[in-house]
């Protein structure tokens, strides 16, 4: 089935935004990636070919998601070249950036030898051992850093100078997601305490199972906006998270509560947008909302956007379900109509309404059902594959 550019949803029928998620299966096809998939993983590769590439050949419909069953059967083969053109096919019908970057890389393997170096993606993959070991060091004074938008107050200088790297970098990427790309002409104090003890000591109104908190307080004097973190985790090491996670969750919730200033901004959109904001993809968040849609206990995509920290039945399948949501909708607009977006939900907007507005369709009662079975849809089969393909070194490393 041929992909739809998400440039395209703006200017087409209401229907169309369902073929986002990669269109709907037969049940035939579903019964025969299961048994494609349940193949592999039990190590049958000569099977789990043959069905994967009874599905492509399909001449009425062909499977585009069974390619990756193919090329991750042939990478296992050491069939190098053959991997390469089954990645190819999957990545010209995959329209999840998360998978599409997951797959490249395995592509990107299979064309070249192994490199002699790793190329980390997250800032804590950057830092050797001995690095690590220092920033673990707690010194008995407070240093500080400062740059365009922060002020950083670490017990340990080298704490302080690379949080103070990274919040600049996680700003930039934030302000593209939330702002447009408009400039964010404020400053942050952020404080890196010791250890947990210490952090709880300090934050302001942070909640016992927080790893890092953030204040935007109007007073008198001013704004005050600072963020509160931890250097060592529970173990009584550099908690690597503080760099990769939490630094740019609470970041982004920062920049979000003054975006929105007095208006309402749902939790769903809050917690889902500071956790796109993060550095590093929690696999688990997808694998989580997938199986809690696939088996049917997910609740409806209408009660995601009410919902509200007093009502959460289970707040580990909230937070996977907004992050997914979230991800889902920004990876299918541009840029221009993300903004548009959050300006309609901003200004009052429901997030049905706010989403038709910002792709300029009309009002369509039928919109958000099939928007939420587009995004239950994508999201299960994400998390399928991501299962599926984690065998010793796989797709979700």
């Amino acid at each position: 089935m041929a992909r739809t550019d998400s440039l395209i949803v703006a200017v087409l029928p209401i229907a169309v935004f369902a073929t986002l998620a990669g269109g709907s299966m037969r049940a035939v096809d579903i019964d025969g990636m299961q048994a494609a998939i349940q193949a592999y993983r039990n190590g049958q590769y000569d099977l789990a070919e043959g069905l994967a590439q009874d599905l492509t050949e399909n001449e009425t419909d062909p499977v585009p998601r069974a390619w990756l069953i193919l090329a991750e059967v042939r990478r296992h083969r050491g069939q190098y070249d053959r991997a390469a053109e089954a990645y190819r096919q999957y990545l010209a019908s995959c329209d999840s950036a998360r998978l599409r970057r997951s797959v490249r890389r395995r592509l990107q393997e299979c064309e070249a030898p192994p490199p002699t170096t790793n190329n980390p993606s997250t800032p804590s993959e950057r830092l050797t051992p001995s690095e690590l070991a220092e920033l673990a060091e707690v010194r008995d004074r407070i240093y500080t850093e400062s740059s365009e938008h922060f002020i950083v107050r670490a017990p340990n200088p080298k704490v302080a100078r690379l949080v103070t790297e990274l919040a600049e970098d996680s700003l930039r990427r934030i302000c593209g997601v939330i702002l447009g790309g408009q400039a964010w002409p404020h400053t942050v104090e952020i404080y890196v305490w010791a250890d947990r003890e210490q952090f709880l000591k300090h934050a302001e109104d942070a909640p016992e199972y927080a790893g890092g908190s953030f204040t935007l307080r109007y007073t008198p004097d001013g704004i005050v906006r600072r963020i509160d973190l931890t250097q060592m985790d529970s173990d009584g090491t550099f908690d690597a998270a503080m760099l990769d996670r939490k630094l740019p969750h609470e970041l982004a919730h920062l920049v979000i509560h003054e975006f929105f200033g007095e208006s309402h901004c749902p939790l769903f959109l809050d917690e889902g947008l500071a956790m796109l904001a993060e550095a590093e993809v929690d696999h688990k968040r997808i694998l989580l909302a997938g199986s809690a849609l696939a088996a049917g206990d997910g609740g409806s995509l209408d009660r995601l956007f009410r919902s509200d920290r007093a009502d959460l039945d289970d707040p580990e399948v909230f937070y996977a379900k907004s992050f997914s949501f979230v991800s889902f909708l920004h990876e299918r607009m541009t840029q221009e109509q993300f903004r548009r977006f959050l300006e309609h939900v901003k200004a009052g907007s429901t997030i049905e309404d706010a989403i038709q507005r910002a792709l300029r369709i009309p009002p369509d009662e039928s919109f958000l059902p099939q928007l939420a079975a587009a995004w239950e849809d994508h999201a299960i089969a994400e998390a399928q594959y991501l299962r599926a393909l984690d065998v010793g070194e796989g797709i979700l490393e």
